[in-house]
């Protein structure tokens, strides 16, 4: 996951690309087959350690999507991500904001 916050006048700008493949369980591969659901559901941030938001998300997210949030806070407040796919896999990454 990649992950850039950066703080201007007190408001934090959070970029997040998150690597994965989100397949919409509709398109159909080479031979014909529908490929399978895969996507990311859910997903929270904390703020150093605290519950700043949770998101839900569906099959319609692209490919490695991209997602952008702005909200209150300063510089070296400590972030977490976390993000869960439909086949319950977690991804889940730290950083702090410069």
């Amino acid at each position: 996951m990649r992950i850039l916050a950066k703080e201007d006048g007190g408001i934090v700008s959070l970029k997040v690309i998150i690597p994965h493949p989100n397949e919409s369980g509709t398109r159909k591969d080479e031979s014909g087959k529908v490929v399978p659901a895969y996507y990311i559901r859910e997903g929270s941030v904390l703020l150093n350690g605290q519950p700043l938001f949770g998101l839900q998300l569906g099959p319609s997210v692209s490919k490695d999507p991209f997602l952008q949030f702005r909200f209150t806070g300063k510089k070296g407040d400590r972030l977490t991500l976390r993000f869960i796919d439909s086949r319950k896999q977690e991804y889940a990454a730290e950083a702090a904001v410069v």
